[in-house]
């Protein structure tokens, strides 16, 4: 008998304690009830290129037609080249794209002209594109972007439009033979 009343008791005592624990605090409606939500958001930016065909572009230098004339350039190959990127950022803060060819030609100009305005499939606020001669050191293409996607794939983003003329001030350093070149895209704060 002094064990079921040992039994009881303990029961009564457990029961008493959970029905303490699980009251509200005082003033507290019955009828509401709150906790906390974290959301952490790290800073994010991703760049890529994307295109119809080959991402290479292929240029000929043409001979001139009349004597005493310069040489010129023009694209061979079929390539729509889009620059597409998503990108998160802090409050007041943006992020920027550079371009920096891996070798420039004596005697070339190289330039590259980045659409103003990302075409279709974009969200937020993405960056305004430029038109700038690429250099081994790099130049900004892209900036202002704050936190936005482009969307993905061909049509997407900025288009990039490449164009080669020849020096004037240093047309006598122009070399005949084969320049393979590549021009590297980078997203930075």
């Amino acid at each position: 008998m002094k064990k079921v009343t040992f039994l009881l008791a303990a029961i009564l005592i457990f029961g008493v304690a959970t029905i303490a624990k699980a009251k509200k605090p005082e003033g507290e409606s019955e009828k509401v009830a709150s906790h906390g939500l974290n959301i952490t958001i790290p800073t994010h930016a991703m760049i890529a290129l994307a295109g119809s065909s080959s991402t290479d572009v292929v240029f000929e230098a043409v001979a001139a037609e009349v004597a005493g004339d310069k040489v010129t350039f023009s694209q061979t190959s079929e390539s729509a080249l889009w620059l597409n990127y998503s990108s998160v950022v802090s409050s007041g803060s943006s992020n920027t794209i550079s371009a920096e060819i891996s070798n420039l030609p004596d005697g070339l100009i190289i330039e590259v002209a980045v659409s103003a305005a990302a075409a279709q499939g974009k969200n937020g606020t993405t960056g305004t594109g430029y038109t700038k001669a690429l250099t081994t050191g790099g130049v900004q293409v892209v900036s202002g972007i704050e936190t936005c996607y482009t969307g993905s794939g061909e049509g997407s983003g900025h288009s990039l439009v490449y164009s080669i003329s020849a020096d004037e001030d240093n047309y006598q350093d122009l070399v005949a033979g084969d320049h393979n070149l590549t021009v590297t895209y980078t997203i930075s704060d």
